[in-house]
């Protein structure tokens, strides 16, 4: 099977393959299980649901009769948000649910894509829908349901995102703040944080880490930013958060960037 993710990139369910819709050549070939964890995430995502941690364990790993990991799950994540990162899409296409598990963002949509043998035509449905008209029938985008603080919230996320970006990326030029070590890892943040701030911020580190980052070793640093917003309204808020894990290679440069994104961020 062949679904089209916002009109422009197809995906290949036989060969886990991702592929640009108006170039076939322009592709990146999935592992095994980083294909199996997408194609379980789109298949939810046309219903509605997210997929929890054991469901991808099961469904991905054990029948195949592999041995599942949080770790391995991690990884097979990563790779599939480069993968997407690289034909166009945002990283953000993957959202984590603290204690809940992972869904694609509500934001794109995802169509069944039909080839039709002997014509040049293509017939699309929703994911999710057990017929196929005969022309493309959209997801309904949730998005335009939120409140505008939502999309000033999403901008926010997406500016710190961008910060880290410059970070990795252009010779460590952008400042980082060594906020504590917990867990035995040094944790930085975007911005200085006001020590009132500290107790709160810890415990939102520590739940994002869980899961997620198991240990650290020396050379590893993990960076951490998540909503401003004031304490007085952070629990009634959509809040976004991001967490990277990258190791400092022998020039001091950071490398093996392992990055997740987290959505509907409360304490």
């Amino acid at each position: 099977m062949k679904y089209l993710i916002n009109n422009r990139l197809l995906f290949n369910t036989r060969e886990y393959r991702l592929s640009l819709l108006a170039d076939n050549e322009t592709a990146v070939k999935l592992s095994n299980s980083a294909g199996r964890v997408l194609e379980e995430l789109i298949i939810s995502h046309g219903i509605g649901e997210t997929v929890s941690r054991e469901s991808l364990f099961e469904k991905v790993w054990e029948r195949q009769g592999l041995q599942p990991s949080n770790g391995n799950l991690n990884q097979q994540v990563s790779l599939i948000r480069k993968a997407l990162l690289s034909l166009g899409l945002e990283a953000t296409a993957i959202v984590t649910l603290p204690k809940r598990g992972l869904k694609l963002n509500d934001n794109l949509e995802i169509i069944v894509y039909y080839e039709q043998s002997g014509s040049d035509e293509s017939s699309a449905v929703t994911a999710g829908d057990g017929d196929a008209p005969s022309a493309i029938t959209p997801a309904l985008n949730n998005f335009t349901k939120e409140l505008m603080i939502n999309f000033f919230l999403a901008l926010a996320i997406i500016i710190a995102s961008a910060t880290a970006y410059v970070y990795f990326r252009q010779d460590d030029r952008q400042p980082l703040f060594f906020f504590n070590n917990i867990d035995a890892c040094n944790i930085y943040t975007l911005r200085a944080i006001n020590p009132r701030e500290r107790p709160d911020l810890t415990a939102h580190i520590q739940r994002a880490m869980a899961g997620n980052i198991e240990r650290c070793d020396g050379n590893d640093m993990v960076v951490f930013s998540r909503t401003a917003a004031a304490a007085q309204i952070r629990n009634s808020i959509n809040q976004r958060a991001f967490l990277a894990k990258c190791a400092r290679d022998a020039d001091g440069k950071l490398t093996d960037c392992l990055n997740f994104y987290f959505y509907n961020w409360g304490v």
